[in-house]
């Protein structure tokens, strides 16, 4: 046991005596002050390579000599080369550093954000990185959730060690509420939303900007009364279900007759679908001119 105490001791005052240094290459000024012989030489001259962050590096007596005869130094006669052990510098993110990359990733007007914890290893001088791809949503959408945002933090040009943030976000916004519940597949009236101001999680996408926008779009969903609307929960009308019978106009030449079809597919106007003739069995392609209605040209 007194054993392991020991070199406990003797580990945690080789670590304090190591050299710092602040990226992956060591260099002859960063150890002129353990080594002064190497004080002679440019201070950008490359010694070797630092060791990865949390870690040390022991350059020993024997090392330094021949780092010193590389470069043309030798030692007095009589004086003994050192040993040093090298480090990495490393720190421990801040609330601030945290937060100021977080809010420049968002870059939302009037933003709010709390930081309730982050990353708490020590970590070497970098770029704090986060993107949105990162950034969980809230379950509900609801912007008093906490929520994880998962970054990184690049040193050495290419390297990166993964970091997190737990944060909770919001913003005011205007958003479209149902003013009663809407079925799915209903088309919205305009008495049954209205605009207000509300708290929002920021990265949802807005809802068009007034009531009157959202009127004529078809919920995806049952959508509550009360509950804001937002862009994914709404669709554009469309004019032909699949399934559904259709009214086809087929024109050829001067000639023009009337009958009526089944849908084999869904769309919009101006889109082609595949519709099927009962009479004859078979398949043919349509151009849709609106609700329910769809016209071919040429001969079927």
């Amino acid at each position: 046991m007194r054993t392991v105490v020991i070199l406990a001791v003797v580990a945690g005052l080789a670590r304090a005596a190591c050299v710092a240094v602040p990226t992956s290459n060591i260099q002859a000024g960063e150890l002129s002050t353990a080594i002064p012989l190497l004080g002679a030489l440019d201070p950008d001259t490359l010694i070797g390579l630092a060791p990865f962050p949390g870690t040390v590096r022991v350059l020993s007596s024997r090392d330094v000599v021949l780092v010193a005869r590389r470069n043309g130094l030798t030692f007095p006669p009589g004086e003994t080369a050192p040993s040093v052990c090298v480090e990495r510098i490393v720190h421990r993110l801040s609330p601030d550093e945290v937060k100021m990359a977080l809010l420049s990733t968002l870059d939302v007007a009037d933003v709010r954000l709390e930081v309730l914890a982050f990353s708490n290893q020590l970590l070497p001088p970098g770029q704090l990185e986060f993107q949105r791809a990162g950034l969980n949503k809230p379950p509900g959408n609801d912007p008093a959730a906490a929520v994880f945002w998962r970054g990184k933090l690049v040193y050495d040009d290419q390297r990166s060690l993964m970091v997190w943030a737990k944060v909770r976000i919001s913003v005011d916004r205007d958003v479209i509420l149902a003013t009663e519940t809407i079925p799915k597949a209903a088309v919205i009236r305009a008495d049954q939303v209205a605009t207000t101001r509300m708290r929002q999680f920021p990265l949802l996408e807005p809802a068009w900007g007034l009531p009157l926008v959202a009127v004529g779009k078809v919920a995806r969903r049952t959508l509550p009364a009360g509950q804001p609307i937002v862009a994914e929960e709404l669709d554009d009308i469309t004019d032909v279900l699949r399934g559904e019978t259709v009214h086809v106009q087929a024109i050829d030449g001067g000639a023009s007759i009337r009958f009526d079809a089944t849908a084999q597919s869904s769309g919009r106007k101006g889109e082609i679908i595949i519709v099927h003739n009962p009479s004859s069995g078979r398949n043919f392609r349509a151009l849709i001119e609106g609700r329910e209605q769809v016209v071919v040209r040429g001969a079927l």
